[in-house]
């Protein structure tokens, strides 16, 4: 082997994106010492568990003709794969064993990706087309957008409760999906307690209807049979009900409610042109952090363990919503009172 050869790397990051029931990829791709640049896919009408992986074949399949003997670097969430269906994830996995070496890494590049996107979408690429822009020209209107973006994040973003005490009236929210990830998630069950002074004071629950299969891992997980699925009434019934009861609420509690169940209701919300949440956010697993509750990890399940919380049906939205609103409680208690857990 040349010596040189240990620097031939290949960086490819991806991000799927969906309008409705339409998917699009956007890529970037940077063979060192050679060229860079990016590419929009534009895949119509499709799943998410397939246009992913079509996506990536794609780009694979091409880069391999040529550069082969580089090493490329996965520059995108393993994870990601676990959602493509077996057949599709066994061919990436082939092809990817066709160059010297891959990895994946933590780099990303999902701001620049979003407005590749943008991109396609404006040139309205045509279906199946790969669509090829260069560094230069994404960088320009990169430049032309990130003061827009800047103002129109600043004016989206939500407050923090930061208060001393509980608060006086709040609403738990939890969904129970096929995926953790925010653009793949299919909402199979909505659940939501409302409380006041302490107290619930009311329940919503609710199986929904994604118009997907409940995938087995997730029906032996939570329960949640598909005839449970087949009988309940679509997301934008559900989600316009779960809206009505989260009300003028003034918080909005959740257990990684910031990077998943407050973005997925955020998602719905602009999807069906419900009016916003202005209200501040609560995330149990934020403050369980903050004040420095020391525990191995801070899913819900281990905290409640850990305050001895008992959660009748774990994975269940409405009971996750109990728990949630319990171990609310006992972190308040434990910062005011002082309290120790081990």
């Amino acid at each position: 082997m040349k010596e040189g050869k240990l620097y031939m790397e290949i960086t490819l990051a991806l991000e799927l994106f969906q309008m409705e029931r339409r998917f699009s990829t956007a890529i970037f791709c940077k063979i060192k010492g050679i060229k860079q640049g990016y590419i929009y896919i534009n895949h119509g009408a499709s799943k998410p568990e397939k246009a992913f992986g079509e996506g990536l074949i794609l780009i694979l399949q091409k880069l391999k003709a040529v550069y082969h003997d580089y090493s490329i670097l996965l520059a995108f969430s393993e994870g990601y794969l676990s959602i493509t269906y077996p057949s599709i994830r066994t061919e990436i996995f082939w092809i990817l064993g066709q160059f010297r070496t891959f990895t994946f890494v933590k780099e990303r590049y999902t701001e620049t990706l979003n407005i590749v996107n943008q991109m396609g979408q404006i040139d309205t690429i045509r279906e199946g087309h790969l669509h090829g822009y260069t560094f230069e020209q994404v960088k320009n209107k990169t430049d032309c957008l990130t003061q827009k973006t800047k103002v129109l994040k600043k004016q989206s973003r939500l407050l923090d409760y930061n208060e001393l005490f509980l608060p006086t009236h709040g609403v738990i929210i939890d969904f129970e999906t096929n995926s953790p990830y925010v653009k793949f998630a299919r909402i199979f069950e909505v659940g939501a307690v409302k409380f006041e002074n302490g107290v619930i004071v009311d329940r919503f629950q609710s199986f929904t209807n994604p118009g997907i299969k409940i995938p087995p891992s997730i029906s032996e997980l939570t329960g949640i049979k598909q005839s449970d699925i087949d009988s309940a009434p679509k997301n934008y019934v559900v989600m316009k009900q779960l809206v009505k009861f989260i009300g003028n609420t003034p918080v909005l509690v959740g257990h990684n409610l910031h990077t998943f169940d407050f973005e997925l209701l955020r998602k719905f919300m602009d999807k069906f042109h419900f009016p916003p949440f202005l209200g501040t956010l609560l995330c149990t697993r934020k403050l369980s952090k903050k004040i420095q509750i020391i525990s191995k990890d801070y899913k819900l399940e281990t905290l409640c363990e850990l305050f001895d919380i008992k959660n009748k049906s774990a994975h269940r939205a409405l009971s996750d919503c109990e728990a949630t609103f319990e171990l609310l409680i006992a972190l308040y208690n434990h910062t005011l009172l002082g309290g120790k857990v081990t």
